[in-house]
This record gives C-alpha cells, sequence and structure tokens, in this order.
C-alpha cells in the first residue's frame, strides 16, 4: 500500500475509446444509428456531459439507458474501461477492483448491453462510472506548467490545465488528498482522474493491457 496520489489521463487516450462497434440510447429516445458517425447532440444532452465531467452525479435517467453492438469485430476488441457519449463505462476485472474500493459519492451504475437484435442481452455486467466524489486538493501556483483555460459558465469557477505532456511531480496537490475516496475529480483541473495510491497499485497489479496514461501527484504539505 502506498501513501501517493496518481493522476491518470485517459481521457486523452483517444486509441482506448476509438470505434468501440456499439452505440446508445438516451431513456426516451430512439436507438442511435449503427455509424461510426456521431449525430448532433442536444443542449441537454451536453450539459449532462459538462455536470459529468465535474463529477456532479446525474440521476440515472441522465445517463444512458442502454447500448447496443453492431459491430463484433470490434466490441470484441474493447478493454475493461471504454466510453459512451463521453461517459465511462466499466466491465470485468476493473469493475471488481473498483468495488473493492472508496469510491467516494461515485457509484457503478449498471447497465445493459444488447446484441444487434436490441432485444438480446449480453452477459456482462457493465457499468456507467457515474463520476459523483471531488476535492478541493489540486495546488495551482505549485503546478508546473498550469495555464488557465477558462470559467464555469454556470458557477465561475476557474478551470485550469496542466502541461501539455505531464511528468511525475509536475502537478502539486494538497496532503487532504490523501484523505476520502480513492478515485475523485479534482473540479478545477479539467479532464483528469485522481485515485489514490492503493487503487493505482491494484489497477497495475491486474495487467489490464489499458494505458491509463498515469503521472504521479507530488503531495505538498501545508
Amino acid at each position: 500500500m502506498t501513501q501517493d496520489v496518481w493522476i491518470s489521463s485517459v481521457g486523452s487516450n483517444h486509441q482506448l475509446f476509438d470505434k468501440p462497434g456499439i452505440r446508445e440510447k438516451y431513456f426516451g429516445q430512439d436507438w442511435a444509428h449503427p455509424t461510426f458517425i456521431f449525430g448532433a447532440t442536444t443542449d441537454e444532452q451536453m450539459q449532462y456531459f459538462y455536470r459529468y465531467r465535474r463529477a456532479d452525479k446525474l440521476k440515472r435517467e441522465e445517463l444512458l439507458e442502454a447500448a447496443y453492438v453492431f459491430d463484433e469485430k470490434r466490441w470484441s476488441k474493447v478493454k475493461d474501461l471504454f466510453a459512451l457519449e463521453g461517459f465511462y463505462a466499466v466491465k470485468g476485472k476493473l469493475a471488481e477492483i473498483l468495488k473493492q474500493f472508496d469510491l467516494g459519492g461515485t457509484d457503478l451504475v449498471e447497465f445493459p448491453i444488447y446484441q444487434a437484435d436490441k432485444t438480446t442481452q449480453l452477459p456482462g455486467p457493465y457499468y456507467f462510472l457515474n463520476l459523483g466524489s471531488r476535492k478541493d486538493s489540486f495546488l495551482i501556483e505549485k503546478t508546473n506548467g498550469a495555464r488557465l483555460l477558462g470559467r464555469h459558465a454556470q458557477t465561475g469557477e476557474e478551470v485550469w490545465g496542466g502541461p501539455m505532456v505531464p511528468k511525475d511531480g509536475d502537478v502539486a496537490v494538497s496532503s487532504a488528498a490523501l484523505e476520502g475516496a480513492d478515485l475523485w475529480v479534482e473540479p478545477k483541473y479539467t479532464g483528469k482522474i485522481f485515485i489514490s495510491g492503493p487503487l493505482h497499485d491494484a489497477i497495475e497489479a491486474a495487467r489490464l493491457k489499458i494505458d491509463f496514461r498515469f503521472t504521479k501527484a507530488r503531495i505538498v504539505e501545508e
């Protein structure tokens, strides 16, 4: 067990999420067409996505209802972490690992995936990672290459980015990051998932063949 904090930039690993061979259905709407070309997203759906990235936990009906496989060859290559409309989803060993840790306000929300007939359900289980745990430990002034990206439209809160290609120790956090949940989001540092040392070690030990793009944070005592 380690008292470290790790940052995953997995959201920028486009190869991991590229063309998984499945499409989705929102509650109260028709199934998306079986194509890799995505249609326009409504303003309401975009708001769901923005809230999700900030770990403003969504209601079940605000997440996708279900998905179906339209390209079995591509789906067969999907790892234990994948994405639908920007929402992270997990299965297999990764899901079992996450269940063993304190996720705070984050939930694993089970959802169905069907065969191409949209009726025959795959065995699964599959879960959305419904982000809902936040900490305020990101230290802007002590982070190498920190840059202001803008302000949140609703709250006015600053949104920052780090170095373009982060290295271990570039991003600074306070010791408060060691308390509470093993997986969380820092609202001021966009697009990253923070995890505890023990959860990082468990993921690495499982050899999931997923490039989480981990870098170690620098913990600053204040």
